[in-house]
């Protein structure tokens, strides 16, 4: 069954002509009757009283009426809805990060992105998760670009040449604390000493922890390091911190407003306990959309000062 034929059909309910509708509907009228048969012998019964003159629906015909009217009603507003979904689409593109990285760096890089001349119209469908499961969502297709911490204490699972990447800013992992009454930290680091110190640690198996952990052996802090809560996220351990329920290593990036109201304060020995990492973008090598492949000369082009000033 055709679309085609209900509009017949709704022309003929309609004009209650024959040649009317023909001309209508911009067909001849042996082709037009045919299309009418054709939906009758589809439907199994008649919808047109041919015996009479004018033009007289059966009442099976009466009955499907508004059946029809219903049916390509829906089929044309869906192929509308289509058709803008497709047009939007081919403006979207997919970007997954990890949830600090969408929270605190993503809206002011997407919004400098799209002060370039190279973007045009831009959509964005940002989609939040680990770094693995990022790194999936690249490989299966599922997004367009990853945004994704990175340094050289860690081994990157972009290694692979099936990707390309471009470093758009950089972040600072410091350790902070809640202050005390006199504004120093609660909790503090203390070169000389061998006191332990309350971690607001990330769970082991996450990017952040890999890399903390990794810091902690480094300054022979672990032994030190005892563990008062675990999060894989950002956020939970900042409210921790705010708390004062120990000392996070925290991306600068995430508790700027924090530091600057005296919420938050550094609790190590000037910068000695603080990891630098690049903000990195990710992206299939082979040729993408052109949306994509927009996007991607935009952003390698950025001046450093815009995708930094997140």
């Amino acid at each position: 069954m055709e679309i085609s034929w209900l509009e017949d059909f709704i022309s003929l309910a309609s004009t209650g002509n024959f040649s009317r509708s023909a001309d209508e509907r911009n067909i001849s009228q042996s082709a037009f009757s045919r299309r009418i048969r054709a939906l009758e012998h589809w439907l199994g019964g008649d919808l047109i009283d041919r015996s009479r003159f004018p033009t007289t629906l059966t009442p099976a015909g009466h009955a499907f009426y508004q059946s029809a009217l219903d049916v390509v009603r829906v089929l044309h507003r869906e192929r509308a809805e289509f058709r803008g979904l497709v047009k939007r689409d081919a403006r979207t593109i997919r970007i997954c990060a990890t949830h600090t990285l969408a929270i605190h760096f993503a809206p002011a890089w997407i919004a400098a992105l799209r002060q370039t001349d190279r973007t045009g119209e831009l959509n964005v469908k940002m989609i939040t998760a680990d770094l693995h499961d990022c790194g999936q969502a690249l490989m299966e297709g599922a997004c367009d670009l990853v945004l994704a911490y990175n340094t050289s204490a860690i081994p990157s699972m972009f290694g692979m040449s099936r990707f390309e990447v471009a470093v758009i800013g950089a972040d600072v992992v410091t350790p902070v604390s809640a202050p005390g009454e006199d504004g120093s930290p609660r909790h503090a680091i203390a070169a000389s000493s061998g006191d332990p110190f309350p971690l607001l640690a990330y769970a082991a198996n996450s990017y952040l922890g890999h890399l903390v952990g990794s810091g902690l052996d480094a300054w022979d802090l672990t032994r030190r390091a005892r563990p008062a809560y675990e999060s894989s996220l950002v956020e939970a351990l900042k409210g921790m911190a705010l708390a004062g329920e120990g000392i996070a290593w925290l991306p600068h990036s995430a508790i700027q407003t924090e530091l600057k109201a005296g919420r938050l304060v550094s609790c190590a020995p000037q910068a000695g306990y603080d990891l630098h990492v690049e903000i990195r973008a990710y992206r299939r090598a082979e040729r993408e959309r052109s949306i994509v492949e927009h996007v991607w000369r935009a952003l390698v082009e950025m001046p450093k000062d815009h995708a930094n000033s997140a």
